[in-house]
């Protein structure tokens, strides 16, 4: 039984106070179920799939409708779809549409990794704003479901193309573009242009998610107040840290002099990509522990669902060889986490990870016990006492 999906588009009925503005971006091998629902419950009002190729849809590959599998409790999802052809991208919307399952459905103009680019998805779409028109234009007319896009500002700092896929995404009905404010040719470092977002949104007549080098509330909180996207979508900063949505929503609440800079109080100039705030040991250990129940529960769905063959993992070690790529992020910063990162490929059971989680937890308790305490995360101090710029 399908759950009745709130109206997320149009976002200019977005709540003043930034509810319903922080979204969890596509990502490959990252955002199946299992993390979308947890992120869901940290405040990601929208979350995305991974990347779905929409030729597989229309192959029936199992590999690929996995993919489009959810849970209970999740939240409004966004199927995110790649490919390069109208007809199919156009056949594929009206069988993920019929599901019921999802919101939206976005079409992936910006992937720069080759075996996406090779056959003309992803960034490669850049080079045809007009076909990306009429893939848009395509996949409207196939469902009611509103279509999106996601993009980058160019394919290199000499090839700025976001204006005219924006005014052919509107042209063809599309509902709300998405930008990750680097170009393809950067991939996913360097600087993010904010500047270019901006003007990217001042010129657009629908909604626009920024998107690019958001890893906590003060990225998100500057990207808000420098570019005036609509929304703003996180992509890595969110992997083994689903706390940052709640800590963005507690940011947005504060009054709006509130400078950016209270929000950077924990980190130092040296740790400000990887920042995050030190969290209680055993609040780390009950999400990982939600999160990895979450990705057994999607494996027993899809072992139910799909046929099994005699080169299929069993729901236990298939969810735990899905995790792994988690289980390292969770442990960002305590000590221990290397020696589980060296060992994340002999890990085959349940029990192997917990084993693993006990050892690094052991050893980051003891240090913690001898070493001077560390400062917080203001978002998580109460939002009605900021502190003074400094």
């Amino acid at each position: 039984m399908k759950e009745p999906q709130p109206d997320v588009f149009p976002l200019h009925q977005i709540n003043a106070s930034g509810a319903g503005r922080i979204f969890l971006a596509p990502m490959a091998g990252f955002t199946n179920a299992a993390m979308r629902r947890v992120c869901h419950r940290f405040g990601a009002t929208v979350t995305y799939t991974e990347m779905v190729n929409a030729e597989g849809i229309l192959r029936a590959s199992d590999k690929t409708w996995h993919l489009l599998e959810t849970l209970p409790n999740e939240g409004p999802v966004v199927a995110h779809l790649y490919g390069s052809d109208p007809a199919v991208l156009a056949e594929a919307t009206a069988r993920v549409a019929a599901l019921g399952r999802f919101v939206a459905i976005d079409l992936n103009a910006g992937c720069p990794m080759r075996k996406i680019t090779t056959n003309g998805s992803g960034a490669a779409l850049m080079k045809q704003p007009e076909l990306i028109g009429r893939i848009v234009a395509a996949m409207c007319a196939a469902t009611t479901l509103p279509i999106t896009v996601k993009t980058r500002i160019g394919l290199r700092p000499d090839n700025l193309v976001v204006m005219e896929i924006l005014q052919a995404v509107e042209a063809a009905g599309g509902a709300a573009l998405t930008v990750h404010g680097r170009f393809a040719s950067q991939e996913h470092s360097g600087d993010v242009r904010l500047d270019l977002l901006a003007e990217v949104k001042r010129a657009s007549h629908i909604p626009v998610i920024g998107n690019g080098g958001i890893n906590h509330a003060a990225d998100a909180l500057h990207m808000f107040r420098e570019t005036g996207v609509d929304a703003v979508m996180i992509a890595r900063g969110a992997t083994g840290n689903p706390w940052i949505f709640r800590e963005i929503a507690e940011a947005l609440a504060t009054p709006p002099e509130t400078p950016v800079s209270y929000f950077r109080m924990f980190e130092t100039e040296e740790n400000h990509a990887d920042a995050r705030p030190q969290r209680d040991l055993d609040e780390i250990r009950a999400v990982l522990e939600e999160h990895l129940a979450s990705e057994l529960e999607w494996q027993y769905q899809i072992h139910a669902g799909y046929r099994v063959t005699a080169r299929t993992l069993p729901p236990e070690q298939a969810a735990v060889t899905t995790f792994r790529c988690h289980l390292f992020r969770y442990l960002h910063g305590l000590r221990g986490s290397s020696y589980v990162r060296g060992h994340l490929n002999v890990m085959r059971s349940i029990d192997d990870i917990r084993a693993a989680l006990d050892g690094c937890f052991e050893r980051e308790a003891r240090f913690r016990a001898k070493a001077p305490r560390r400062e917080t995360c203001p978002a998580e101090e109460t939002a009605s006492q900021p502190c003074a710029a400094t």
